[in-house]
């Protein structure tokens, strides 16, 4: 038997060796990397504690090296960083142990330069000047800009353009001191550091958002230019500090005070002071108000904000063991709290306020809320939520509503009260307030105080949706033209929004990619045209770029933004409304509850549109027509309310079978989902799988599917796992076979390896040995005489059909089912119960032949539009579960670096940002 093993081992080498240069796409839906500054007065020993856990933090955003940069009170800098991700690093290369004042880190996601420790980030340069700094983004020019430097006598390290961007910064710092002189003078050193950072801009073409130190005046700089950046300001072990990141999470951790900072505008600081300044020419859009303008290097006056969101809110909760799997679930909450908002509010919240205003509290409790909001400390907050507490004011409400309102008694002493019953944007601070131990009057106190907050969210809200059905009027007045413009997930979204309007407004909406846009429509575009920006962050580069070109134009089109963060790029500066999805942060890189939320406010506004149109008389010739469409029109808004307990029965009801169908098919090379005319859901659905998984998988048009994408159906060359061992199982057969014919045949160990080595290029070239004995020769022919040695490498291919329940949507997915089964198909149906639909994939189409099918049942809403939101649902968990399989598969294979992950799946990143 060792000379069949050899024989076997050499097959497994010639396989190896013609797989070896196949190159597998992998989606690239964002820049990553993640850059941190933090200033601390004066040396501590926790440094290295606080710098680890801000990276651990930042590791889904990158994960290819680590690095941090520590400084204590002279201008000594220690640099350490590897290759690797930050949960190891931070203890091998001994970050956590570091002392020092000042922190610069970064974790990356490679772009420019290859994954080594000579790239990683952060970079210390001394050629002119002493300075050093991280950045993440995406510098297009790197290579001229490393020419360049070199010519100018900087020592260029390496390929990566974040050391291009802190040689720069040093390049022009050096030209500015020498203009003033040299000064030793802490402040007018800092001056020259301002004018280096605004030149470097001009210097640089790209986005970034960067992090840059002066060892000598120990201050550090922090530079919005095109990708995201917060900054906080608090204490921290009673001790002032700042802190910048590229994301939100890693801010929260410390801090709730959050200094706004918009694309354009870089941030001077140490731990005891700030100041924010104009990195360019800027202009920012104010509503009913002149547009704020500033030149390069103004002095822009910037105060820190209360963050609504509190640490819980970003971190894994017990029950779930991913942020992906508790993002599905949070769904119901995250469309719970829309629903609440498009129907006026919360019924708690509602008859807290009657009874605010039936003791016309309503002007004491908003102008305390007011004062409470503005405090920039939590002791601060406390005294002014205190000092109502023990008012006369209070004391009556208080009776009055143990007397009118004894339901929220009841209620409030359940454990997860404050989770069910606080509804308003501010409800965070307000949880705060009440304090660990319980105390009834504290509690009503806070739900009174969020019943105000959570009226100003309505009101806000009914004002922003109001001014979008302005736009969308005057665009449908003057005949003119709606697109809806995303990447990724977002774009997915305004497919499935397209639908709703058509079907429920009847108003055409032309979703678009930013690219497409540009290449199909930039030059088309006319006043009175709609343009609607969908993105989760607010911070979509293309999308912004897209914004721009529109603005450029002077074409005067009416633009909205549809976003998570309304402090972000888009949600700022971009467009004339911006409407908030409020799905809450989202950690896990693959998108879930966004999405959600996204398809539920288009939804809501495409019926508000449709009443718009009615009250407006836009959409009917007669009265009878009217009555008709009013009619459908109650019936559809009363679904609103359906959509949180349509998406936790799915969850509910169908885990297992959902679970079964992932056994099926996690480790297939290639799928496809095919959808009757809600091709939106299959595309995000694909999407989710390519994330997670890293299978191909492609969402698209049920009956386009024949048009070319089908010749995959039946015998190909997209082999997985599962293919390759059925190939190896059959090949170790032949391989058996040959030893044991050798054997018999009393044939040399050459010739048997000669046959081998023929065997093999027969296989894979089907070229016939001439160097092998008559005896040899002849062994070999009986060998591979009659035999298909690939027939063991096809398998069926699994498909995935989505439909609602309408008839003709049933007739034409179960015409694909019968056309694609026959042709070699597996088939798995997500749908609403359907006798026939089931039949039809049950059916094996070769009796007793191998046939793969599932079938998904959805819950019974008869509707093809809320079909959307549970078959969301059902792919979503099956991207998950398939990739949980794989991902333990491949580690029990110990397959090193394989990056299938349901939060950090490898090459993919995204903005963790929210309001």
């Amino acid at each position: 038997m060792p000379r069949f093993f050899k024989l076997y081992n050499n097959a497994l080498r010639k396989l190896a060796g013609c797989f070896k240069d196949i190159r597998l796409p992998l989606p690239i839906l964002g820049l990553g990397c993640g850059v941190l500054g933090l200033a601390l007065p004066k040396t501590t020993l926790k440094l290295g504690e606080y710098a680890s856990q801000l990276l651990r933090a930042l590791e889904y955003r990158g994960f290819d090296s680590t690095g941090a940069a520590f400084q204590g009170e002279d201008e000594n800098i220690v640099l350490l960083k590897d290759v690797g991700a930050p949960s190891t690093l931070v203890k091998t290369l001994g970050i956590e142990k570091q002392s020092g004042k000042l922190f610069c880190g970064q974790v990356r996601w490679a772009t420019f330069g290859n994954v080594d420790k000579i790239n990683a980030q952060p970079h210390e340069v001394k050629c002119k000047r002493h300075i050093y700094g991280a950045h993440n983004g995406n510098i297009t020019n790197t290579r001229e800009l490393k020419i360049w430097l070199s010519k100018e006598g900087h020592t260029v390290l390496s390929d990566n353009d974040g050391e291009m961007l802190v040689h720069s910064v040093e390049h022009f710092f050096d030209i500015e001191m020498d203009k003033a002189g040299n000064p030793e003078d802490a402040e007018l050193r800092k001056a020259c550091m301002r004018r280096a950072i605004i030149s470097t801009a001009e210097r640089i073409v790209g986005s970034y958002a960067a992090v840059v130190v002066d060892p000598k005046t120990q201050t550090m700089w922090a530079i919005k230019a095109g990708s995201s950046l917060y900054f906080g300001v608090g204490e921290l072990d009673g001790e002032p500090f700042k802190l910048a990141s590229s994301d939100l999470t890693a801010v929260l951790r410390y801090t709730k005070m959050l200094v706004n900072l918009r694309d354009g505008e870089f941030v001077e600081y140490t731990s005891a002071d700030y100041k924010v300044y104009a990195q360019k020419k800027l202009r920012f859009k104010r509503v009913n108000a002149p547009d704020e303008t500033y030149v390069a290097g103004d002095l822009i006056d910037t105060k820190p904000v209360l963050s609504k969101l509190r640490a819980e809110d970003v971190e894994l909760q017990p029950e779930f063991e991913y942020f992906m799997e508790q993002e599905i679930f949070a769904q119901v909450e995250s469309t719970g709290k829309l629903v609440k908002l498009f129907q006026g509010g919360s019924n708690s919240g509602k008859r807290m306020l009657e009874l605010i205003q039936q003791e016309n509290l309503d002007e004491l409790l908003n102008s305390k809320l007011k004062e409470i909001l503005d405090c920039h400390d939590f002791d601060q907050r406390n005294m002014v939520f205190d000092a109502l507490l023990a008012s006369s004011e209070f004391t009556n409400f208080f009776e009055t509503a143990q007397a009118n309102y004894r339901a929220i008694f009841e209620v409030a002493v359940q454990e997860d009260f404050e989770k069910k019953y606080f509804f308003s944007n501010d409800k965070n601070t307000l949880i705060d307030l009440i304090g660990p131990e319980y105390d009834i009057r504290r509690l009503i106190l806070a739900k009174a105080f969020d019943a105000v907050s959570e009226s100003h969210s309505v009101q806000e809200f009914e004002l922003s949706v109001q001014g979008f059905l302005d736009r969308v009027k005057n665009t449908i007045i003057n005949s003119r033209n709606a697109y809806s413009i995303a990447c990724g997930t977002s774009y997915n979204a305004t497919k499935v929004g397209a639908l709703f309007f058509n079907e429920i407004a009847k108003v055409e909406i032309i979703p678009i990619l930013p690219g497409d846009f540009r290449g199909g429509y930039s030059q088309c575009i006319k006043d009175n045209d709609l343009i609607i920006g969908v993105s989760q962050s607010g911070e979509t580069k293309d999308l912004i770029d897209i914004f721009n070109d529109i603005e450029a134009s002077n074409v005067k089109t009416s633009q909205v933004v549809l976003v998570n963060n309304l402090n972000s790029t888009l949600g700022l500066e971009k467009g004339d409304l911006a409407i908030q999805i409020l799905c809450g942060p989202e950690i896990a890189v693959p998108a879930t509850k966004s999405f959600m939320n996204q398809i539920t406010l288009i939804y809501y506004l495409a019926i508000r549109t449709a009443r718009m149109k009615l009250e407006e008389g836009l959409d009917c010739e007669t009265e009878e027509q009217r009555r008709k469409q009013l009619a459908s029109l109650k019936a559809r808004e009363q679904t609103l309310q359906q959509i949180p307990f349509l998406i936790k029965e799915t969850l509910e009801n169908t885990s297992d079978i959902v679970d079964s169908i992932a056994a099926q098919i996690y480790m297939e090379p290639s799928m496809h989902i095919l959808a009757t005319k809600i091709s939106g859901v299959a595309m995000e659905g694909a999407l989710k799988i390519r994330e997670t998984v890293l299978n191909h998988a492609e969402g698209r048009e049920a009956s386009e599917f024949k048009h070319g994408p089908n010749t995959i159906i039946g015998k190909n060359t997209v082999y997985g796992f599962k293919h390759l061992r059925s190939f190896m199982r059959a090949l170790s057969g032949v391989v058996e076979n040959l030893y044991i014919k050798a054997e018999e045949q009393n044939i040399s160990r050459r010739e048997t390896r000669a046959i081998n080595n023929a065997l093999v290029d027969y296989i894979f070239t089907g070229n016939m040995p001439f160097n092998l004995s008559p005896e040899a020769d002849k062994l070999f022919r009986a060998t591979v005489e009659g035999h298909n040695f690939f027939d063991s490498l096809y398998r069926n291919y699994p498909l995935i059909y989505v439909t609602g329940p309408d008839p003709r949507d049933v007739n034409l997915t179960i015409s694909q089912i019968n056309t694609h089964k026959i042709r070699g198909a597996n088939t798995y149906v997500i749908a609403e119960e359907d006798e026939r639909l089931l039949k039809n994939a049950s059916d094996n189409p070769r009796e007793g032949g191998r046939y793969g099918w599932g079938y998904v049942m959805l819950p019974k809403t008869g509707d093809s539009l809320l079909t959307c939101f549970s078959a969301t649902v059902a792919l979503q968990m099956l991207a998950l579960k398939m990739s949980l399989r794989k991902m333990k598969k491949l580690d029990k294979l110990n397959i090193q670096d394989h990056g299938v992950h349901p939060d950090v799946p490898k090459n993919v990143s995204k903005s963790i940002t929210v309001d």
